[in-house]
């Protein structure tokens, strides 16, 4: 098992409902490293917005298909770009607010630090 499963179970599952059965593993294994940073990022931003995941982990894993967050005019930016690197980037084709991180992992073009 991996620590990179780890964190991502302890994000989606805090309470541990779920175990690390060979499916979970697998499913997770199946996915390249860069698609693993884009999950955990994504479920990461779900949490600090309040919002829920629906599903087990697994379900999680394989039903998702994660995509970076526009934080341009919702209100944790503030928060953020307080806390975290936040850079202007092109993705997809329109420019937006997104962290560092997501710039990354997501392989923005044109970014430009805001903080």
């Amino acid at each position: 098992m991996s620590k990179s499963l780890l964190s991502f179970m302890q994000l989606v599952d805090p309470n541990k409902k779920y175990g690390f059965d060979t499916p979970l593993i697998e499913a997770w294994n199946a996915l390249t490293l860069q698609d693993q940073r884009k999950l955990y990022l994504y479920c990461l931003y779900r949490k600090w917005r309040g919002e829920g995941f629906y599903g087990t982990p697994y379900d999680i894993i394989v039903n998702c298909h994660p995509y970076p967050s526009n934080w341009n005019g919702k209100q944790l930016i503030n928060r953020l770009i307080k806390e975290t690197k936040m850079v202007s980037a092109k993705y997809n084709g329109s420019y937006g607010t997104y962290t560092h991180d997501e710039a990354l992992v997501w392989q923005m073009t044109d970014v430009k630090a805001l903080n």
